[in-house]
């Protein structure tokens, strides 16, 4: 398994955790190190650093630590650190900052990385469980194929807005009996028809999974770590809501939940053939009729 590449992280806190450092050199000719790059800054309260330069050596209280062209490390001054990168002392230690935040989601993310295996693991078993997240799909794809338009319209109303719906208010002006409207009231399971399982498990936790793995894969990607750990964040609500989904695929295809669809108002058609529908839960398919 491929790992974001995790940058040394550089704290200086006084000016011997600079010159102790094992490729350290105190003095260096800038000319000859035209390739120069900062790896820290620091800001001590006493001017206790000597800039690493050897036409300067100026005593300093801030500046940068930097690695040449040819893998030594030696520190700059501000004004040095100006005059050879062109950068100013306080826009590069925002830069740094920004770079340590990445850091920071490149160890979370390499965590996750590392636990790829088990998620795609406890996708699989989602998935292919018994009564799990495939027979889900399959059983609502037959069952939306299989029963009436006006039918699924008034599922979905129902998912959404259960309390004051226009089904509900439909029995109520129709002057419904009052088994009627309980058994309207009392179906389960509706979610299914509010949130795709296959979009929930599929679209928001596996194909993210494998772009993750993919940016790490490749170096010169630039992937947004921000976006990324994002779905981190809410991962453990989407496997929640998969299984929250699969336990409400079980309650809605239940024999005695089916039989409360013949209680929702529908035209004289889709009633007749609702009322003549046999579903075979465990095939997630229509018997014959």
């Amino acid at each position: 398994m491929s790992l974001f590449h995790i940058e040394e992280k550089i704290t200086l806190k006084t000016w011997d955790d600079i010159a102790n450092r094992p490729r350290y050199n105190s003095s260096v000719e800038a000319e000859k190190n035209p390739g120069i790059r900062v790896a820290a800054v620091y800001f001590f309260k006493e001017p206790s650093a000597r800039c690493g330069v050897n036409d300067c050596l100026k005593a300093h209280s801030q500046g940068f630590l930097v690695i040449t062209s040819d893998a030594r490390e030696t520190n700059l001054c501000e004004t040095c650190g100006q005059r050879l990168m062109g950068v100013a002392f306080e826009e590069q230690k925002k830069t740094l900052r920004n770079q340590a935040r990445d850091r920071e989601q490149r160890i979370r993310l390499n965590t996750l990385l590392q636990q790829s295996g088990a998620i795609k693991n406890r996708v699989g078993e989602l998935k292919k469980g018994p009564y799990g997240a495939s027979w889900l799909y399959r059983s609502l794809t037959n069952f939306r194929k299989t029963y009436p338009v006006d039918l699924l319209a008034a599922l979905r109303e129902l998912a959404t807005s259960k309390d004051g719906n226009a089904i509900l208010s439909v029995l109520v002006e129709n002057n419904a009996d009052r088994t009627r409207l309980e058994q309207v009231e009392q179906l389960q399971g509706l979610g299914i028809f509010a949130t795709d399982i296959r979009q929930t498990l599929i679209g928001n936790i596996l194909q993210p999974l494998m772009q993750l793995e993919e940016d790490a894969e490749n170096p010169g990607s630039n992937p947004s770590l921000a976006a990324h750990c994002r779905w981190a964040d809410n991962l453990d609500d989407q496997f929640a809501c998969v299984e929250h989904l699969v336990k409400e695929g079980r309650a809605f295809f239940n024999t005695e939940n089916l039989e409360r669809l013949k209680s929702i108002p529908l035209s004289q058609k889709s009633a007749r053939l609702v009322r003549s529908l046999r579903w075979n839960s465990d095939e997630g398919i229509a018997k014959g009729r």
